[in-house]
Order: C-alpha cells, then structure tokens, then sequence
C-alpha cells in the first residue's frame, strides 16, 4: 500500500473564491480513500441528513409505522414501472425505513468520471465529487466545475435543469453546488490503484490533460455524444474509440457580460450592442490565437481568454442593423479545431 501525500481540489460554486489546493493521505488506497471519505463528509455536513437521520432516530413507534405506510404508498405507485420498486413494497416497515435511512440519512456523494484510465492517459482516471442532492436542495451552478466538464469531451445536454443557458444558469446536466477533483493511477492489470496529484493548474479547462481527454480513446466523455458520465459507461465508450463533436453539448448559446454568444462546430459568435452611431473606425478588435480584447469608441468591452484555439486569419467582425434594436457589432471567431465544444467562450 502506498504511502505519503497527494494533492486534489476543491472548486466552490462562488465564483469570488479561488479554487483551493487540499493534501491527503493515500495510505488509505482505494478501499480508505481520503478524498472520498473528506467529499461524503463535507456534503453531509453541509446538507439536512443530520436532522434528517436524528428525527428517525429519535421517532415513536407511532411515527414510524406511519412514515412506512407513506413510504409503501409511494413505492406501491412505482411498482408497475419498476420491479425494484415492486419487491420493495413486500418488505415490512422497518426494512423500508432502514433503505430509506440508507439512501436519505447516510453520508455520500455523486461521483463522475472525468476520465476513465486508458492506455493514451497512462492509466489516470480523474473523478469529480459534488452533493448528489444538488438540484433538488437548489444549489447553485458550479461554472468553473462545468467547464471542466465540458472541457473533458462530455455532454451536458440531458439533464433537468433551467432552459437557459447563461451566466448563473446551470445548463442541462452541468455541476450545482461545490466540489472535490482528484487524480489516482488505475491500472487493473498491473494492480495498482493510487492517488497522484491533481493541482489548481489543472482544474483549468485549457489544461492539456483535457485535450488528451478528448482525443480518441483518451478516457472523456467523447464530446457531444451524450453518453453517460458512469465510470463504466465511460469504459465502454472510450474501449469503442470515442469520437470527438460539439453537437448538443448544452454550450451553445449563453449570455456574457454586456453580449450574447453561441458556437457551433466551426465558430463562435459575440454579439454585442452599440450606439446606433457606431461606425468601423470606431471599432478596434485584437483576434489572437488564445485571446480575445474588442474596443468600440475607446471603451473595451471584453479583454481576456478564450476558451479554445482560434483561426486568426479566419476570423472576422461586421456591424450590422438590427431590426427594431439598433446596431450590434457581431464578432466572429473562428475554431482552430473543428468540431471541438470550447467549455467557456471568453473570461
């Protein structure tokens, strides 16, 4: 069993604090592991299951023959959907009191995999933990998680969540609440599980871990595929050779500050309104290959990253009218890498 420290991160879903480099201790190897024991803790902590696992514990006899009556008329509704849910309500009351302590009370977590360990990654596997109550308690959207996400080729497309999809929105299948990102080397074959180090650098959606992620077989999500984030969906996909799309991804239109945005395949496109006045030479736009900076009349409107690889000779910008609503400066810029979901367009 390995021993010594090893470094992962916690992202909180507030923007204004910084992502925060944590030590562990790895001795614990995969059956004690550190990081998932610290995840489960501070979700539980943070959530009701405390008072939740109390109020049972403390309850009548009275109170939980009636908690179990509720309990199997709501398992009884599910049963013709699910034979799961139809041994369920064979069981007596305090079975079913004990799987609902189980599920409802213990401390746990949602794990995704980022990356499932292949041969292209060197057997690192990288895992996201997060509240697995986050939508329903309405915790808000982790941007820099879902980026992240996104970053490493999954789709976000197919999950609950507000229509819109902008700036403290969470879109379709993105992370709510805060989170824990760690690393280990899994290597079945070899027999060896252990924690590496997962720093702040690589919580970065542009890091280069995530381009590897992306590439074929490279242990992500294989872009716009949708398929699931289960450690042994992502198996399954990356042993088939996955293939790399921007198509439903669930990034493809947003609001920013001061302009609206979308990409496709091909390009990503910022909108922003100006004074019906507004002529080109008013206009300077610096395209370079990571960065992007746009000053209209001697005010810059946005100065700072992109969220993938332009084409610079390709890119361009117009200013059109628009019916109704004056005049927007419509700046396009074209992908490097076709086909590729950027996770963020500009920050």
């Amino acid at each position: 069993m390995s021993s010594g420290n090893f470094t992962y991160v916690f992202i909180p879903a507030n923007d204004s604090k910084p992502i925060e480099a944590i030590i562990g201790d790895k001795s614990g190897g995969l059956s004690d592991d550190c990081l998932s024991k610290e995840a489960k803790q501070y979700f539980f902590k943070n959530s009701d299951k405390g008072e939740r696992a109390a109020a049972l514990e403390n309850a009548t006899p009275e109170q939980r023959k009636l908690l179990a009556e509720q309990l199997r008329e709501e398992v009884k509704a599910q049963a013709a959907q699910s034979s799961y849910a139809s041994q369920m309500s064979k069981l007596d009351d305090d079975a079913l009191i004990g799987i609902m302590q189980a599920n409802q009370t213990s401390a746990s977590c949602e794990i995704t995999a980022l990356t499932v360990p292949t041969s292209v990654n060197n057997q690192r596997c990288v895992s996201m933990y997060s509240d697995d109550n986050a939508r329903t308690q309405n915790l808000p959207y982790n941007r820099r998680a879902t980026e992240l996400l996104v970053a490493c080729g999954h789709s976000i497309a197919g999950e609950p969540s507000p229509s819109r999809v902008a700036i403290g929105a969470a879109p379709p299948g993105g992370i709510c609440g805060d989170a824990f990102v760690g690393r280990c080397h899994d290597d079945e074959i070899g027999d060896i599980w252990e924690r590496v180090d997962f720093t702040v650098e690589d919580a970065n959606p542009r890091a280069a871990w995530c381009e590897e992620a992306r590439k074929q077989g490279g242990g992500g999500g294989g872009g716009g595929s949708g398929g699931p984030r289960s450690l042994t969906g992502l198996m399954n996909q990356n042993a088939g050779a996955i293939t790399n799309g921007a198509s439903n991804s669930g990034f493809d239109k947003g609001e920013g500050d001061g302009y609206k945005w979308s990409q496709n395949d091909e390009e990503v496109e910022l909108r922003f309104p100006v004074a019906a006045g507004t002529k080109a030479k008013y206009v300077k736009i610096n395209f370079a290959r990571t960065t992007l900076k746009v000053i209209v009349a001697g005010q810059t409107l946005v100065n700072g990253e992109l969220g993938g690889n332009a084409e610079v000779e390709d890119s361009t910008w117009t200013i059109e009218d628009i019916k109704h609503k004056g005049k927007e400066l419509c700046v396009t810029i074209c992908k490097k890498e076709e086909g590729r979901t950027w996770p963020f367009v500009l920050r």
